[in-house]
């Protein structure tokens, strides 16, 4: 009789836990196509624009993984954090701001805040340099 009401305790324990979520991970859903992130493997990597008319430079546009962004002249750099939802790539600045080289005190860019995802090139919502893949 212990060992079937142990039995019975543990199964119960057991299909109580199995509708809970492990704290910091959201729950699944079952509407499928809401919310969902989309697939960022195509736009990872490096991206270099047009020449900008201001400086005749190419800015290198550098999507990471961790949804970190770098954005350089090869010289100065800014930094920030990505995203993508509906097609384009939300850029959000670093706080920090950029980080200069030498006396170079000039942003390497002004950039929009939505890139859209246009097959090998992410053209700016807006004004802005047009990036293609490196």
């Amino acid at each position: 009789m212990r060992t079937l009401s142990a039995l019975v305790l543990a199964v119960l324990v057991l299909a109580g836990c199995a509708g809970e979520t492990p704290e910091g991970y959201p729950a699944q859903t079952s509407s499928a196509g809401v919310g969902e992130p989309e697939d960022t493997l195509p736009v990872l990597g490096a991206w270099v624009s047009q020449p900008v008319p201001e400086t005749g430079r190419r800015l290198i546009l550098t999507l990471l993984d961790d949804d970190t962004y770098v954005i350089t002249d090869t010289c100065s750099e800014m930094p920030g954090r990505w995203d993508l939802r509906g097609g384009q790539v939300l850029l959000t600045p670093d706080e920090r701001g950029v980080v200069h080289c030498g006396d170079d005190e000039d942003p390497p860019a002004e950039l929009p805040a939505a890139l859209t995802v246009d097959g090998g090139r992410l053209v700016p919502e807006g004004t802005g340099p047009v990036f293609s893949r490196n």
